[in-house]
């Protein structure tokens, strides 16, 4: 049994970042139902950024639970199957929401002129966007790389058992 290395632990911490952020833009879009009038919008807003987050936390608790040579079972294969690709269709959700805040921009830019002080929610308005959809694409890489990962230590710890007795 292996350890977890350096990068499952760099992949781990910026699991738990892609965790918090989706968990914050979920709650916005789970409160916007009840105060804005695109209630179906923020509707597909909230189911969306629940699958991220349905997936992330499958994640973590696969790298916790059965990295390096615990196989998964049919259940967390098949759950594992689709989420990933529903996660896999939600990367143009996401990119949609980057292309969405730059067409935001120029008015928010112009609103923060007027006012010196709100050039952080500016930014952080932009970038939310920005760095969730680059983790997700990190994250689904991961993912992929985890799940084979797995696959291959069990698979070469079947082999060795049988080697042994032989």
């Amino acid at each position: 049994m292996k350890g977890v290395t350096t990068s499952w632990k760099v992949f781990r911490a910026v699991c738990i970042v892609q965790l918090i952020l989706v968990a914050f833009q979920g709650m916005i879009s789970f409160s916007a139902l009840f105060y804005k009038t695109h209630v179906l919008v923020s509707l597909v807003n909230a189911i969306a950024y629940a699958f991220v987050f349905i997936f992330v936390y499958q994640g973590l608790s696969i790298l916790n639970y059965n990295y390096p040579d615990i196989p998964l079972t049919t259940k967390q294969k098949r759950s594992f199957n689709i989420l990933y690709l529903i996660n896999f269709l939600l990367i143009a959700f996401l990119f949609a929401q980057v292309v969405n805040t730059w067409e935001v921009v120029p008015v928010l830019i112009q609103a923060a002129k007027s006012a010196n002080y709100y050039w952080f929610s500016v930014a952080g308005f932009v970038l939310f966007a920005w760095i969730i959809f680059i983790i997700h694409l990190i994250f689904l890489a991961g993912m992929y790389k985890l799940r084979r990962l797995i696959h291959q230590n069990t698979i070469s710890t079947w082999y060795e058992q049988f080697e042994k007795k032989a």
